[in-house]
């Protein structure tokens, strides 16, 4: 029996030419071509709170995530979100509001993996667009 990754409800609400789009794409291509691609990786990491809640002083907080891609390329990780969002033409004003979760996706990653994050993107599938942050 075939591994089914996808209910059959799950596939039909999937819009095929949009993620046509995204893997006939030079974007697209990138992560095609990369080696090692990680995905859907779940992680765990302690950080100190005062960088999310002020006046926290010394306590420190679980930042847990789901990272939906990242791989490694020319000695760093390169990392993206995929946003199914509706962004009509203002893909990058919609990007500025994710920079924070990027930014602690960044963080854990190169915690975990001892590597510098080189670069992360919003790809919204709504416009067809990889922004960088």
């Amino acid at each position: 029996q075939r591994d089914r990754f996808l209910t059959v409800h799950q596939a039909q609400a999937v819009d095929r030419e949009k993620i046509l789009t995204l893997f006939t794409g030079t974007f697209g291509r990138r992560i095609l071509a990369a080696r090692n691609v990680r995905r859907e990786f779940k992680f765990s990491i302690l950080v100190d709170a005062a960088r999310y809640v002020p006046d926290a002083g010394e306590e420190r907080l679980m930042l847990q995530g789901v990272v939906d891609c990242f791989w490694q390329e020319s000695g760093g990780l390169v990392i993206v979100d995929f946003k199914t969002d509706r962004v009509g033409g203002d893909a990058a004003s919609r990007a500025a509001q994710y920079a924070p979760q990027l930014t602690a996706y960044a963080e854990a990653l190169s915690r975990i993996y001892q590597l510098p994050v080189r670069q992360t993107y919003l790809y919204f599938f709504d416009t067809g667009e990889a922004i960088e942050l």
